[in-house]
């Protein structure tokens, strides 16, 4: 899989399911929350009071490698590693810690912007700590 989003921040993702927790939400703008595109915010067209911060899992966890089920991939016509743009939502604990769901990543056609929350088969933490220094 793409382990950036090759210059398409600024594009429309469509979740024609919803996300979980948000079924009514199908349109989201992925936009450079940072200067150094570390972190995006996904944020919502239907309902802008809606968005998640998200970051590409690579830049903090570089052996990552989630294998995307065969039926994730048909639905979301990904053919080779490079058509896909993946990416992980972040959350901040009571200890400012920083938090990826590396089980359950958001992953989008590079070409037709389709996109899915994918929930992984794999033992992956929905609640990886960011290593110190990364």
């Amino acid at each position: 899989m793409a382990d950036e989003t090759d210059g398409e921040a600024g594009g429309v993702l469509r979740f024609e399911d919803g996300i979980p927790g948000f079924s009514r939400a199908h349109r989201f703008a992925l936009s450079d929350l940072t200067d150094d595109g570390t972190f995006q915010l996904l944020t919502c067209l239907e309902d802008p009071e809606l968005s998640l911060v998200v970051t590409v899992p690579w830049l903090f966890f570089p052996d990552y490698a989630p294998e995307l089920p065969g039926d994730e991939q048909v639905s979301l016509a990904i053919e080779q590693p490079e058509d896909a743009i993946l990416f992980c939502s972040v959350t901040v604990d009571d200890d400012d810690q920083l938090l990826l769901n590396l089980r359950a990543p958001f992953v989008a056609n590079a070409r037709s912007r389709d996109a899915r929350q994918v929930i992984l088969d794999e033992e992956l933490p929905l609640r990886a700590p960011v290593p110190a220094g990364a």
